[in-house]
């Protein structure tokens, strides 16, 4: 039945046995109200757990445990959960539309927390945001503390216009240095954000954002793309709505997100921040973020910029990447 359903892959001995302390599981769970699903792995499950917030919005980060999680694996246990509208959770948003709000993200969270605690046996956990995902993490921070060991900021954005608005500004520019006419036409005629039509535009302003390296830098990243037909935890249907997934959620997500900063609604937090930024980011740059960091009242907080990075560390650095989190890990701040 796995075909119908997605499957995950064991931890294997060198007898070809199923290691006794690991954890891989992936199931559909009753969160708010909808059955959503929530991918489970690690070699040994006492490791620190860590909750990977994706981004988006609407796009998942489950299809790529195979391809980036394999070390991380080894010092944390991973959770990754498909949120409402997204991935393998795609019919939880279109049941109910209505609830494709930050405030149900928030709520859902909070049950997935309780659901992996119970699962693990745990007290505390790791909360990781990646670009959309930080806005949803930094959300879930302030609002279950007790819950969360730390927040690590991946390509921490502040506030989507803010974002928007500073990325479009920095290719308009680097379109003109380029000689670029195509990509100053486009630009031009998608208008500044929150661009003349809002989804039309942003998938175009995605394509030149690619093109001149602010997603990924020194890579064409095709990988990350190819990666989802490769992803066993997918079915074929699953690949198939997965881009349906991420138009439905922006679409019904972009004008909260809009109007949203957190400079105004999170202020401060009651646990310890960490800003984990590429230094080619364009679209979540990374100067913005520096800045909330250092006006952010947290119990403790640090900045951690990787130099051969733009929007995907974990992919375009990975020993760095696993480095800093173990350093993190062992913090002893929380």
């Amino acid at each position: 039945m796995s075909w119908l359903t997605g499957k995950t892959l064991p931890f294997l001995n060198h007898l070809g046995e199923e290691e006794r302390e690991s954890i891989a599981e992936l199931k559909a769970v009753p969160i708010g109200g909808v059955d959503q699903w929530i991918l489970i792995r690690g070699e040994k499950r006492t490791n620190p757990a860590l909750l990977f917030v994706h981004g988006g919005p609407g796009q998942s980060h489950m299809y790529l445990s195979h391809l980036l999680d394999t070390e991380l694996e080894k010092h944390f246990t991973i959770i990754h959960w498909d949120q409402r509208g997204a991935g393998k959770s795609f019919r939880a948003g279109k049941r109910d539309p209505s609830k494709m709000n930050l405030e149900q993200l928030v709520q859902d969270a909070g049950e997935v927390i309780t659901y992996v605690k119970r699962r693990l046996g745990i007290e505390r956990l790791f909360v990781l945001g990646h670009s959309f995902g930080t806005i949803l993490g930094m959300l879930i921070a302030q609002r279950y503390p007790r819950h969360i060991r730390a927040y690590i900021g991946l390509c921490q954005a502040v506030g989507l216009l803010d974002c928007l608005t500073g990325s479009y500004r920095y290719l308009l520019e680097e379109a003109a240095k380029r000689r670029d006419e195509k990509a100053v036409r486009e630009l031009r005629s998608i208008g500044e954000p929150p661009f003349r039509y809002f989804t039309k535009g942003l998938w175009k302003y995605s394509v030149i954002l690619q093109k001149y390296g602010g997603k990924v830098h020194g890579k064409k990243g095709w990988e990350i793309f190819r990666a989802i037909w490769s992803a066993p935890e997918y079915t074929v249907f699953d690949k198939l709505r997965y881009v349906r997934g991420v138009t439905f959620s922006v679409k019904h997500l972009h004008r909260q997100l809009l109007t949203h900063h957190l400079e105004k609604v999170v202020p401060r937090v009651e646990v310890p921040v960490y800003f984990l930024l590429g230094a080619y980011d364009q679209a979540t740059p990374s100067d913005q973020a520096a800045r909330y960091l250092e006006k952010l009242d947290a119990p403790a907080k640090k900045l951690i910029v990787f130099e051969q990075s733009a929007h995907m560390p974990h992919y375009e650095e990975p020993k760095r990447f696993l480095h800093e989190m173990i350093v993190l890990r062992d913090a002893g701040n929380f």
